[in-house]
């Protein structure tokens, strides 16, 4: 049974602490229905003030004030005193708080040590203790810590039996309440504890698992109503009583499993109950590298099924592990044995996630060579149908490479002054690179009599000549269909259908103007035409260079997009000297 310092309790009585004459008032209404033992969840390591020879010492010292309350019987001046009275009727369990640090300087001096052989356990020692005032400590020998065991994930799964203060071993509060009922049926040994006839199951730290229950599985009263005598005379006798609070203010909670939050006293009701129920969770001492060793096999079974990329038998070795684990975890929880599936699954899934990281590193190199390959072949075929035009054309392979190579010096000159910075990156010119020879791919289908033709073209003969653009662009939606649009293919479709429009709309095929154009079709018709100019063609003479320039300035915002045009100005030795370079002759 938990008699509980609730908020309701806390609302009607007052802050806490209460006054300790409140307190003896709850302890003898718990006592006068004669439960086998009482445990108290709290410390109370300072002096009561609400006494009222402290109210009026505490007037005198800090307002220099002489009160007198009167009427008072002498042995109801000290609240401490009829506190100390009731704990020693009752022949209640005190509690303690183990330390590593300082935090009082009161001393639990008849504080025994528990009978246990210390070598059997590995206990931490702890210097200092947070104990009741001196007062109520006096002549009390049982007493039981109240620390709780909270694991690294800040989650409390279990209780630490005993702990050392100094030289002395220390039960917490939950077995120093059970060892009042007869201590002398506490036996330990090398095959683990025994109490009141039940064997418990303890680590090399004297640590024990717990089944923690739903949370309506103990009994619990308001405080209040014990106080108000509202509970039933029946209710408390011959029962465990634990006294602790379950007040959020007070901050006295855990997290179990699960997630839920319950007050400490809780914790030590669990483990009370948990042993005269034999219900507390035991863990084979081999568990933990058992699990830990089929993991490191599942790494290996994972590592030979990745370098294979066998990726739905991974999935399924996952699933399965995870069904496995969990079923086993459930079925064996059921018969008392706690398996915390933590040791598989956390190896497991580090080594997966490390597995996966350095796979993905694999992948993403595999599909970038694999990239590179594909742009390669892409730019291999689109080579191998420039070849074709090559041969059906009268222009010479030079014309390719210098219009290419035109586009990447505008292109990257333009970029490094900071200009169409959202159009252009080396990505881009790359691509505009590699697809530049495919601007005049539609002339494979113009006859031989128009394109080879000496002199110039009739008004027939040159509209014949402009559905070059168009024929392009089919050629190109050709490959598109036969694998899928990307930027590649695009940008190509672009340049061969668009290269012949002009800034202020007179070009053709669909009289675009301006911005309307793509960028990468305003690049290729600078380059096209410079190079016509400066080169020899069966209709013309190569142009000069100067004059070539001044023609190319002169279709500035009218052929040409001007902000081309004033680069091409900036670098045109630049465009000399690739004419000079690749020229006709030298191929």
């Amino acid at each position: 049974m938990i008699v509980d310092l609730d908020e309701r309790s806390l609302d009607v009585i007052g802050q806490w602490p209460w006054p300790r004459i409140v307190m003896a008032k709850l302890i003898d209404e718990i006592a006068q229905n004669n439960p086998s033992v009482i445990g108290l969840d709290i410390i109370f390591p300072e002096k009561d003030r609400t006494s009222p020879k402290e109210i009026q010492s505490f007037y005198k010292k800090y307002f220099n004030i002489n009160s007198e309350l009167t009427g008072i019987p002498l042995a109801l001046e000290d609240n401490d005193i009829i506190f100390a009275e009731a704990l020693h009727k009752s022949k209640s369990i005190l509690s303690i708080y183990l330390s590593e640090k300082q935090i009082s300087n009161n001393q639990c001096s008849s504080l025994e040590s528990v009978n246990v052989d210390e070598k059997l356990f590995d206990l931490k020692s702890y210097p200092y203790l947070l104990c009741n005032t001196a007062l109520l400590s006096k002549d009390f020998k049982n007493f039981g810590f109240i620390n709780a065991k909270t694991d690294s994930d800040g989650i409390t799964r279990g209780a630490v039996l005993f702990k050392k203060h100094k030289d002395e071993i220390v039960a917490s509060l939950g077995l120093a309440v059970l060892l009042s009922l007869n201590s002398q049926q506490l036996s330990v040994d090398k095959n683990g504890l025994k109490l009141l006839g039940k064997k418990i199951s303890a680590d090399e730290n004297a640590r024990v698992l717990l089944h923690f229950y739903e949370n309506s599985w103990y009994k619990k009263v308001s405080a209040l109503d014990v106080l108000s005598q509202k509970v039933q005379p029946g209710d408390l006798v011959g029962k465990i009583v634990l006294i602790g609070s379950s007040a959020v203010a007070l901050h006295d909670q855990v997290i179990i499993p699960g997630g839920a939050n319950i007050a400490g006293t809780q914790l030590h009701a669990t483990l009370i109950d948990n042993i005269l129920h034999d219900d507390l969770l035991v863990q084979p001492l081999y568990y933990k590298d058992l699990n830990i060793t089929i993991s490191l096999l599942l790494t290996f079974l994972l590592f030979f099924l990745l370098l294979k990329k066998e990726n739905n038998y991974i999935l399924e070795l996952f699933l399965t592990v995870l069904f496995i684990g969990v079923s086993l975890n459930l079925y064996e929880l059921y018969f008392g044995i706690y398996l915390s599936i933590g040791y598989l699954f956390l190896p497991f899934l580090v080594h997966f996630f490390l597995i996966s990281i350095i796979f993905i590193f694999i992948d993403t190199y595999e599909r970038k060579i694999f990239s590179e390959e594909l742009n390669r072949s892409h730019i291999a075929l689109l080579d191998s149908m420039v070849h074709v035009a090559e041969v059906h054309d009268i222009e010479t392979g030079a014309h390719i490479i210098r219009t290419k190579k035109y586009i990447k010096l505008l292109a990257e000159y333009i970029h490094s002054k900071g200009i169409y910075t959202k159009h252009i990156s080396q990505n881009v010119i790359d691509m505009m690179y590699a697809t530049a020879p495919m601007h005049d791919i539609g002339k494979v289908g113009i006859a031989d009599s128009i394109l080879k033709k000496e002199g110039k073209l009739t008004l027939l003969e040159y509209e014949v000549m402009k559905t070059h653009p168009d024929l392009g662009k089919h050629i190109i939606n050709n490959a598109i269909s036969s694998y899928h649009l990307n930027d590649f293919f695009l940008m190509a479709r672009n340049i061969a259908y668009y290269h012949h429009e002009k800034w202020d709309g007179s070009g053709y095929p669909e009289g675009l103007k301006g911005e309307e154009i793509p960028l990468e079709a305003r690049f290729m018709a600078l380059a096209d035409v410079y190079d016509a100019l400066v080169s020899k063609r069966v209709y013309k003479e190569a142009f000069s260079y100067e004059r070539s320039v001044k023609i190319i300035f002169e279709g500035r915002a009218k052929h040409f997009d001007p902000i081309l045009v004033d680069a091409f100005m900036e670098i045109k030795d630049e465009f000399q000297k690739i004419a000079d370079t690749y020229s006709d002759s030298s191929y």
